[in-house]
């Protein structure tokens, strides 16, 4: 019995369609978007808040987007460099900066007034929304789910699992210590001591704000530690 290899032919490419121009460039996922975007039909024109979150090497961007037909639209957003104005002039892109951003971000949509019927405008309360996380990794520890205890903490509610939090093992209780500690810079400032011991030049390279600053180790930890404190009291 002989094998016939069946050729694409000229009806196969005329049927052929081409995908969309941001699944080509692979940023978009659009068997996920579909169902972060999804409404159930009785609830008619109601806004399904998401929080995207999108992490580069020198950023941390997150926005609070309600989707519309015409397209996504931002009604708040938070840059790293937004930190700067609370006091905040290095390790914009680590973790405890990821959990201010996320605290900023839930401060500024909390104190925003939304328009409700009637022609009045108030202060929403019980905000609900989604973590819109991309093409990144869902992994324990990300720095993604920082920016989403953040948004927890400062009044909007997201539906999550600790799962994914620092501090959480298999079988095992869910460590909130471990998480603290990570959310106010334990482990860099520990990396900080144990780098100075070892390699004096790689520390006065890599920690080089920090030491014209005059902080100190703990002085790190400090920073994060106010810039909550401002943005609390807001």
């Amino acid at each position: 019995m002989v094998f016939v290899q069946n050729s694409k032919n000229s009806s196969y490419h005329s049927r052929f369609q081409v995908k969309w121009r941001r699944r080509r460039e692979g940023k978009t996922d659009y068997f996920s978007r579909r169902r972060l975007l999804n409404q159930d039909k009785r609830k008619y024109n109601s806004p399904k808040y998401r929080i995207v979150v999108r992490i580069t090497k020198r950023n941390i961007i997150c926005q609070f987007v309600q989707p519309r037909i015409q397209g996504d639209h931002v009604l708040k957003s938070v840059y790293s460099k937004d930190l700067e104005t609370f006091g905040i002039y290095t390790g914009k892109t680590s973790f405890p900066a990821s959990y201010t951003i996320g605290l900023l971000l839930s401060k500024k949509v909390s104190q925003e007034k939304w328009f409700i019927r009637g022609g009045k405008t108030k202060c929403k309360k019980n905000l609900n929304a989604i973590l819109d996380i991309g093409l990144a990794r869902v992994t324990t520890g990300n720095k993604v789910f920082s920016v989403m205890t953040g948004i927890v903490d400062g009044g909007i509610n997201v539906p999550h699992n600790e799962k994914r939090l620092p501090g959480y093992k298999k079988n095992e209780i869910f460590q909130t210590n471990l998480l603290n500690e990570r959310i106010k810079g334990k482990h860099i400032m520990d990396y900080m001591e144990l780098l100075k011991e070892e390699d004096n030049e790689k520390y006065t390279k890599h920690f080089s704000k920090v030491i014209s600053n005059k902080k100190g180790d703990l002085g790190y930890i400090r920073l994060f530690d106010e810039a909550c404190k401002k943005i609390t009291k807001q």
